[in-house]
C-alpha cells in the first residue's frame, strides 16, 4: 500500500502541471453553462482517475 501511495504522488507530481494547463485551458476556451453550448460535461476528478487508471 506505501508503494501505491509512492508511485500515485509521483504520478501526481508528474502530472500536476500539465492537468494545470488543460484545466485553465478548457477554463478560458468555455463559455457560458456547458448545458447553453453543448459543450461535453466537464471532466470530474473521478473521470480523470478512470482515465488515469485505464492509462496504467
Amino acid at each position: 500500500l506505501a508503494d501505491l501511495s509512492v508511485a500515485v504522488q509521483n504520478a501526481l507530481q508528474t502530472l500536476l502541471p500539465q492537468i494545470r494547463a488543460e484545466i485553465r485551458e478548457e477554463f478560458l476556451t468555455s463559455s457560458g453553462p456547458s448545458d447553453a453550448g453543448g459543450n461535453p460535461p466537464p471532466v470530474t476528478i473521478h473521470t480523470w482517475l478512470e482515465r488515469f487508471n485505464k492509462q496504467k
